[in-house]
């Protein structure tokens, strides 16, 4: 089987000719209100859409990426693009689906309809331990009860505008993101007011315990924190040690081009006990005017912990609006010599170079018209996960060999380090891809399995929602569709719609092997709208290992033989932490023995596991006990006893009798009232060697 990647990324690390800037400066997010959403009622949650699309030739944002699709049209037609030598071909266990289900409404006729999504969807969604997920889409925030198949908000949904306080009726909300933290079992939703200096921000909720259903304290964070006639756009976030990293695009509003009014990237830190507990204020850290050699890095995105929160704060960052480029960023937040924190950025080159992404194509896409179809937007990172030491992240990106949209799968080895990035190109011969994201897929902490998960669309295939497996050799399964598209989305007046601009995908942390995925796909109407999935790895590597005990531990001479199944030979045993073979024959009863079982993969499993005698030696009652216990036992011939106490770590806590015993049948009667509850073994010795044992289970009153 063929690896991956191969790393043959350059690295161009800082030097004294590489200039690196920022500027950090405190401030603190302002507490708006708590809410609750048991006693909140449904508002009318009213938005201003405007369905007319920009020309190519304006000096808007979205027009210059028109501009960019016609260029790069003409460049791949010109046969200009770079062709790629990491493009993966398909093989390998496709996931399997689980659970699915889309968010629907129902009308005052009683008819239940599927609920149409934003302009665009902006999917993200958090799912918790105890199986609570959070879906957002665009304005609404939703919450459904994976394992009792239920929804958890009375109302069925809160919109942004109910979370942040109401507002005034020119208010809006938008750009959501959610995210779940396993170490307190919490849940986090960031999202946007208003796009102007004068009332933008951040309004960041910490839900209160890990029932959504609880109150949720809400915050404020000046989206013009520099008071400079500045606005920020586009978050993304991510859990570190107890810190939400928060980005951002600072927008200068007053710009006569969209180029000249991009004013840097920002990242923020924000304390989230003080958020959980509802503080009347967080003190908050904020990092700006981020360069290297005096240019600014745009869009940030954060690193999230494959497993929960990251280990380390990364960042990932690209030249996303070039037609071709080769160049990434990785961004570092890390503790100084001096013990402050610092921001070290690395550029690198990767392998495989990626470019502006067309838009994808649907049924009523004129073919000849690069300017049509579904938004793709540019070749930003969008999602990035920290595993083992290695950043694993996607992007939108053209396919030099179709000229279609596709995914861009990168991965970052020694980040910390020499940050050498590898990459290749998923796309496929009919289908466009775009807005990808990434999950960590393993059922074993010793996995490198992801799941990337991503829309697609063409003009005979409606657009929906699909994803790919990667195993732990790097084998790439085939696309498995997770949502089929009922029709093309046709709600703007021009030729192209909204795609994206995000989805969400997230690892369920206490059931490995588990990703939630919610997208977007078309519906019947020429309406989008969103739609859930369950995907499970299909892997059946995980090792198992289970033992079988035989012998008398009573004697010292138990056996215990480990049954092992699954996982890749050849396997290594170690007893107590001594290497040996796969039968222990050493077990005494009542003393634990740990197993450590390791496969060639540096999987491994660990048992702790209590040696029981197989002879019957005696009989004891009552057990539990609660004071007087009575253990009755045969001799075959007279002996010195020793009888003491042990608790369960083998530890001696009493000494009980020391007395001459007869053959035959033999009766020691005891108190044990001074013992609090708990399990113990009482042991009987004779010329110091061990001849019963038996367990205790000391119950209350």
């Amino acid at each position: 089987m063929r690896n991956l990647f191969t790393l043959v990324g350059i690295l161009f690390i800082i030097t004294a000719d590489a200039q690196v800037n920022y500027k950090t400066t405190e401030h603190s997010a302002k507490f708006i209100r708590q809410i609750n959403p048991r006693v909140l009622t449904p508002d009318f949650n009213a938005q201003l859409f405007l369905l007319e699309a920009p020309l190519p030739g304006g000096s808007s944002y979205r027009s210059f990426l028109l501009q960019q699709k016609i260029k790069q049209n003409q460049r791949f037609k010109d046969k200009e693009i770079s062709k790629s030598k990491s493009t993966k071909s398909e093989s390998g266990m496709a996931p399997i689906l689980g659970k699915n289900f889309g968010f629907t409404r129902v009308l005052p006729s009683g008819t239940e309809i599927m609920l149409t999504g934003g302009i665009p969807n902006d999917n993200t969604l958090a799912v918790s331990n105890g199986g609570v997920l959070l879906a957002a889409i665009n304005s609404l925030v939703y919450a459904y009860d994976l394992d009792n198949d239920t929804i958890i908000f009375p109302q069925g949904s809160l919109s942004l505008r109910t979370i942040a306080g109401g507002g005034g009726a020119v208010d809006y909300y938008f750009d959501p993101k959610l995210i779940y933290d396993e170490q307190e079992d919490r849940f986090i939703l960031v999202f946007l007011k208003n796009a102007d200096p004068a009332s933008n921000g951040y309004i960041v909720a910490f839900s209160s315990s890990s029932n959504p259903l609880d109150p949720w304290n809400t915050y404020f964070l000046s989206g013009n924190p520099l008071n400079n006639e500045r606005w920020t756009d586009f978050p993304a976030i991510s859990l570190s040690a107890g810190v939400l990293y928060i980005t951002g695009n600072l927008i200068i509003d007053t710009a006569p081009t969209w180029q000249e009014g991009f004013d840097g990237s920002i990242i923020w830190k924000v304390n989230t006990a003080e958020g959980y507990a509802g503080a009347a204020e967080i003190n908050s850290e904020l990092y700006s005017d981020i360069k290297f050699n005096d240019r600014f890095i745009r869009n940030l995105h954060p690193v999230q912990g494959a497993r929960g929160q990251a280990e380390e704060v990364y960042f990932m960052s690209n030249r996303n609006f070039d037609l071709e480029n080769d160049t990434m960023f990785v961004l570092q937040l890390k503790p100084s010599p001096e013990g402050d924190t610092i921001l070290e950025i690395k550029q690198t080159q990767t392998d495989t170079p990626y470019g502006m992404p067309p838009n994808a194509k649907q049924a009523d896409t004129d073919p000849n018209d690069p300017t049509g179809g579904l938004q793709t937007n540019d070749a930003r990172v969008l999602g990035a996960i920290l595993l083992e030491g290695e950043i694993k992240f996607v992007a939108n990106t053209i396919n030099p060999e179709t000229g279609f949209s596709s995914v861009y799968y990168g991965k970052v080895s020694d980040p910390s380090g020499d940050a050498l990035i590898s990459g290749m190109i998923l796309g496929d011969s009919l289908l466009d891809y775009g807005y990808p994201n990434i999950a960590f897929a393993g059922n074993e902490n010793c996995d490198a399995e992801v799941m990337i998960g991503f829309n697609y669309s063409s003009p005979d295939s409606f657009p929906g929602i699909a994803c790919k497996y990667i195993d732990n050799e790097g084998n790439i399964s085939e696309t498995l569709i997770l949502k089929q598209g009922e029709g093309y989305v046709d709600r703007l007046t021009g030729t192209y719609e909204r795609w994206g601009d995000y989805l969400g995908f997230q690892t369920r942390f206490n059931q490995p092997g588990k990703v939630y995925s919610s997208g977007y796909y078309g519906l019947i109407s020429r309406k989008n709208a969103s739609w859930v999935n369950e995907i499970i790895s299909p892997d059946t590597t995980q090792l198992y290992v289970s033992t079988v005990q035989s012998g008398n531990a009573a004697s010292c001479t138990g056996v215990i033989t480990t049954e092992i199944a699954n996982g890749r030979a050849p396997f290594t045993y170690f007893w107590n932490s001594v290497e040996g073979a796969a039968t222990y024959s050493e077990a005494c009863n009542g003393q634990m023995v740990n197993l450590l079982v390791s496969d060639s993969r540096g999987c491994s499993v660990s048992l702790d596991i209590l040696p029981e005698s197989t002879q019957a030696t005696g009989v004891l009652y009552p057990n539990p006990f609660v004071n007087q216990v009575n253990y009755k036992f045969l001799l075959e011939e007279a002996t010195k006893i020793e009888a003491s106490i042990y608790d369960v770590a083998g530890k001696l806590v009493a000494e009980i009798i020391k007395s001459d015993a007869k053959k035959g049948l033999n009766e020691l009667q005891f108190n044990l009232d001074p013992l609090a509850e708990g399990v113990y073994f009482l042991r009987i010795f004779s010329d110091n060697e061990l001849i019963m044992s038996e367990r205790l289970v000391k119950a209350s009153d």
